[in-house]
């Protein structure tokens, strides 16, 4: 039996386990309250800087000792930055908590933030930006954040400009993490084989002098979507293609029946987008649609790439789609099956216990809650095809999405 267990540190740090008796690994994950879309703009890059900045030393060990110490038990460590959250993690065996623990607690308070290891690393993240820009897919879902958001912060890559990176120095890296990793914004969520009791001892005892800093959290303005159209000219074989309509909040009601909506879009090989543009008219190898939500706000978007000649042919099938679903009510068959698929996506998930730290850190960070995959299930399967094709009006409105095209192209008619 899995059971989910919340405790609050002294100074804040909030400690979330699910207790998987049967499983002999646990997952680990540090979840702080900080992504790119709370900074400044002279300060764009640096939670994410900052993520690359904890691995690279503490006042005890050098980036070399932080690995080998983790390689030598088989531990698998990683992080990641959004535009409203960062996390650190590692996923190892059962036996090693103590260790882990030490090493991620040892990351959290002491890293260094050595001039020579931000210089190094400031390279490393130039290399990381190249590459993102290299890569179309990655790059036109870029642009069509900014044909969608506009100048707000959400349209930002997380991991900043060139300028910004360059101006970054110790000091300013200090204090921001000094001020944003402070004890009230920070999650520890455990998965796996955990003794609840045992990790909140152990974590008061390490964390316990962790104090809290005066943090002044910048107002988070609500992003208004817009539909613009960005034409991007680039020598590539293909155009790649981004479309992006309105979408909802975290917490919206709707969630759970835009999730059916977008499964019967895009989001899976039965899928419209997929059988119609893939597999009846030839047009594209990779097609498909998927979900941003934020905690104020979000997007539906379908992506796709084809040969210059097909562009028009290819947007004309996704009107057809579009307008094929706004008009014609879905039958039971297919929200059932599409329910089906969605309740199997979640299970599988809850077969690997990074999933679930996933699961269980997200929730305490935007939910103050945890969010259990049977009462997601719940919601699903109450939506009805009547629920779809309503929000279908509202959503798949070509007039008011925002597109994005990367390619050998120079302009594009887009009217439907």
């Amino acid at each position: 039996m899995t059971t989910v267990r919340k405790s609050i540190l002294e100074n804040e740090i909030r400690v979330v386990t699910k207790i998987i008796p049967h499983a002999k690994t646990i997952a680990m994950g540090f979840w702080i309250n900080v992504g790119a879309r709370h900074e400044h703009t002279n300060q764009h890059g640096l939670s994410h800087f900052v993520e690359h900045m904890v691995f690279k030393g503490t006042n005890t060990r050098n980036a070399y000792e932080i690995a080998k110490a983790l390689d030598a038990i088989g531990g698998q460590a990683n992080a990641m930055t959004t535009q409203e959250y960062s996390c650190f993690y590692a996923r190892f065996y059962h036996t090693h908590l103590n260790k882990i623990t030490d090493i991620l607690c040892d990351m959290l308070l002491s890293s260094s933030f050595k001039v020579s290891d931000i210089d190094r690393e400031r390279q490393v993240i130039f290399q990381e930006i190249r590459m993102f820009e290299d890569d179309p897919e990655d790059y036109i879902n870029y642009l069509l954040g900014k044909a969608y958001w506009g100048e707000h912060p959400v349209s930002r890559s997380i991991l900043g400009t060139r300028e910004n990176i360059e101006s970054f120095n110790a000091n300013m890296i200090r204090s921001y993490y000094k001020e944003r990793y402070s004890p009230q914004n920070i999650v520890i969520a455990l998965a796996g084989k955990v003794n609840h009791d045992a990790i909140v001892h152990r974590l008061e005892r390490v964390l316990g002098g962790m104090t809290r800093t005066k943090y002044y959290p910048i107002s988070k303005k609500k992003p208004q979507p817009g539909a613009q159209k960005i034409i991007k000219y680039r020598d590539l074989e293909q155009v790649h293609i981004c479309l992006g309509g309105k979408g909802c909040d975290i917490e919206s009601p709707e969630r759970y029946a835009l999730t059916l909506l977008n499964i019967i879009l895009g989001g899976n090989m039965s899928s419209l987008l997929f059988q119609e543009v893939r597999e009846k008219y030839g047009l594209a190898y990779h097609v498909f649609s998927s979900l941003t939500m934020y905690t104020d706000s979000g997007m539906q978007s379908i992506y796709m790439a084809v040969e210059p000649s097909k562009v028009n042919d290819a947007l004309k099938v996704v009107y057809e789609t579009l307008d094929c679903l706004i008009e014609k009510q879905l039958s039971q068959t297919i929200i059932r099956e599409a329910k089906e698929y969605t309740k199997a996506i979640m299970q599988l998930a809850q077969e690997s216990v990074n999933n679930q730290m996933v699961r269980l850190g997200q929730s305490e960070l935007m939910y103050n809650r945890y969010v259990s995959v049977e009462e997601i299930i719940e919601n699903i399967d109450k939506v009805t095809p009547a629920d779809i094709q309503e929000l279908a009006k509202n959503v798949l409105n070509i007039d008011q999405m925002a597109m994005a095209f990367l390619g050998p192209v120079e302009e594009i008619d887009t009217e439907s």
